[in-house]
């Protein structure tokens, strides 16, 4: 099997892997780097052979961003995923077009939109949803055959891990993946092995993982924080990721509202979580890898927020709990302008339920401490920070020791690195040069062609 890693760098950015094996030509993801702006967010694209499959193995843009453009290039393509991404890969696609029309108005980068909202049509009639657990047979134009079998990946709603056979070489992929069940969303379930080859996510690699910090504890912690903030007369602002944080959060408030464990004020919600709130209610219906419904909003009576803001500084006028894309707190988002409004008072909280890159607005934040003066670019706003700020845990990837552990059970003759940035690497390259020392080990260097 050759691979050829397509992301412009070695971290987690625009995910795009190139496969040949069997006689067949594969894309595993085509993502959009979220650090990087105009066409220098794509894969490399340019040199793709004629392919058989794009496999999309979950929804968030870093994995599918691209496939529009992919499509473009080579318009009679399958895409295969799972049900469930099926059915809300065109609304999180048509989002980034509405963003990157508005980045356009208000940057100035003319290249935006890197496609259009016609161009999603062919998106849909693209794709091909495949059940997971249940292997598929592919054929080749020139006869060669070759077995796929999606497995649930947990991670967010609809993402899947993917097996591929060919003459009794076995091949896994991981994607993006959580062996812990959300709120939301199934633990994954994967293959015991044996493995010839295991691609694996490296995401946590350089964060140790803390025996002490459970989904559990973590969520009693956020509920004790959202009560003590409301109770002394103060409001919570929750950034959350529209596509699967926002929905967990809601429902993690939903139950706690049911055992009587949450106090009593509004909720209000803004952005793309609330609409995909209808599309993770249709996936429940559909799969058994979700579990949402949309009755949790209006059993919690969440209201919308309205975009007429308050000037930066002065406190908001309604007290209650915020739960607002984005889980960065990126420029000119909801999430961005409530913080301005709720920073410089102490009996306020900023409490953040995901990983925040330490170059966005939010990993700035979390950086700084009480006191520390803290910059609202665009606004010409200089805070000081004095509402409690808190970082709660509660990560849709899996700890290093659990993937560890899943290579370990596999025994795979050979290890392939991806998603994840250098130092997180390195850490799994010298863990399994001890754990796994016979397995062959490749951290691709991005265009360069492995056979492995």
């Amino acid at each position: 099997m050759k691979i050829t890693d397509l992301n412009s760098a070695q971290d987690i950015g625009a995910n795009c892997m190139l496969v040949e094996i069997g006689g067949f030509h594969f894309l595993i993801d085509a993502g959009m780097h979220p650090k990087k702006e105009g066409s220098a967010s794509l894969p490399r694209l340019n040199a793709l052979p004629p392919l058989d499959y794009v496999i999309l193995t979950h929804c968030h843009l870093d994995h599918l961003g691209a496939l529009p453009i992919v499509l473009r290039k080579q318009p009679r393509v399958e895409v295969l995923c799972s049900p469930a991404s099926a059915i809300v890969a065109r609304r999180i696609l048509r989002n980034s077009v509405s963003v990157m029309t508005r980045q356009r108005e208000e940057t100035g980068i003319k290249e935006y939109p890197l496609f259009t909202y016609g161009e999603l049509d062919a998106v849909e009639a693209a794709l091909r949803p495949l059940p997971p657990l249940v292997p598929r047979t592919l054929r080749a134009q020139n006869g060669a055959e070759l077995d796929i079998t999606f497995f649930p990946a947990g991670h967010v709603a609809g993402a899947v891990g993917c097996l591929l056979e060919h003459k009794h070489r076995k091949v896994f992929f991981t994607g993006d993946v959580l062996f812990h069940a959300q709120e939301t969303v199934t633990a994954a379930q994967f293959p015991e092995g044996p493995l010839d080859t295991l691609v694996t996510e490296t995401t946590h690699g350089s964060t140790p993982p803390r025996d002490d910090i459970t989904r559990a504890s973590e969520t009693a912690r956020l509920l004790e924080t959202i009560n003590s903030t409301v109770s002394n007369g103060g409001s919570v602002l929750i950034p959350a990721f529209a596509f699967g944080r926002m929905q967990e959060v809601l429902t993690i408030l939903d139950k706690a509202r049911r055992r009587n464990a949450l106090v009593k004020c509004p909720i209000l919600c803004s952005g793309l979580g609330v609409d995909l709130a209808d599309y993770l209610d249709l996936m429940t219906r559909k799969t058994n890898m979700v579990n949402f419904h949309r009755h949790v909003l209006q059993d919690l009576k969440v209201r919308s927020l309205e975009r007429r803001y308050v000037p930066p500084g002065q406190d908001l006028p309604e007290k209650g709990i915020y739960v607002l894309s984005s889980g960065m707190l990126v420029e000119n988002t909801p999430a961005w302008r409530i913080a301005a409004n709720l920073i410089e008072h102490a009996r306020n909280s900023i409490c953040f339920v995901g990983y925040c890159d330490p170059d966005t607005p939010g990993g700035r934040l979390l950086s700084r401490k009480r006191g520390d003066t803290f910059l609202f670019h665009g606004l010409d706003y200089a805070a000081r920070i004095r509402a409690n700020i808190e970082n709660f845990y509660f990560s849709g990837h899996a700890s290093r020791d659990d993937l560890v552990e899943f290579a370990r059970r596999c025994d795979p003759r050979s290890i392939v690195l991806t998603h994840g940035d250098p130092p997180a690497r390195e850490w799994f390259e010298e863990e399994f040069a001890v754990e796994l020392p016979s397995a062959k080990l490749t951290n691709p260097e991005p265009g360069k062609e492995y056979l492995v």
